[in-house]
């Protein structure tokens, strides 16, 4: 297993390819639009231009989805007996990452991406820590926080429970219980 492991490293170093974590900027946590206003505002947007978010953006989108917003550790979105069992893996231009909350930054897990928009968002429950009905409880939090933040950035999005799972899989580095339950298309809208 490890030759195999150094093997593909090597593989991915002789190609000029190199898998690189990103730290996010600090996210702005002040201003925007008025609650009440977006959601007003708040609708569901199928097309998407081919213009990928900011860095900043990301990262104000990622930490209103379920960044850290105390001290003790707990998040934007509420979670069953705070057992945060949903991590968000993000498909942009650069790849695949896993969002650390804790850390604000992406962590690949592949170079590759896919999706229909320049910011795929993947939902992954770690179903040992709570059983499934809970955890698309918790999914449906964090995707209305993303539906929020996007009206008040002015941007399009789509939660779906349909997608093909065989294609974000193999992105993603899942252990134990861990499973997909949605994706999330972000982006800005096609005019």
């Amino acid at each position: 297993m490890l030759k195999l492991r150094l093997s593909l490293l090597a593989m991915i170093i002789s190609s000029g390819i190199v898998a690189a974590d990103i730290d996010l900027p600090k996210p702005s946590t002040n201003g925007g639009m008025p609650l009440l206003e977006a959601l007003q505002n708040r609708h569901t947007d199928r097309e998407f231009s081919d213009k990928p978010l900011s860095q900043q953006q990301l990262s104000d989108l990622l930490w209103a989805a379920i960044g850290v917003n105390r001290a003790d550790g707990r998040r934007t979105a509420p979670t069953a007996r705070n057992r945060q069992e949903i991590t968000l893996y993000v498909c942009i231009p650069e790849g695949t990452f896993r969002y650390d909350a804790v850390g604000n930054r992406l962590v690949q897990t592949s170079l590759k991406r896919t999706g229909d928009a320049p910011l795929m968002l993947i939902y992954v429950a770690d179903l040992a820590k709570l059983p499934e009905r809970l955890c698309h409880v918790d999914c449906g939090f964090v995707g209305q926080n993303v539906y929020l933040f996007c009206a008040s950035a002015k941007l399009a999005t789509v939660f779906r429970g349909a997608f093909r799972e065989n294609d974000y899989k193999p992105l993603l580095d899942l252990k134990g219980k861990e499973t997909i339950l949605y994706v999330q298309a972000v982006g800005f809208p096609k005019f």
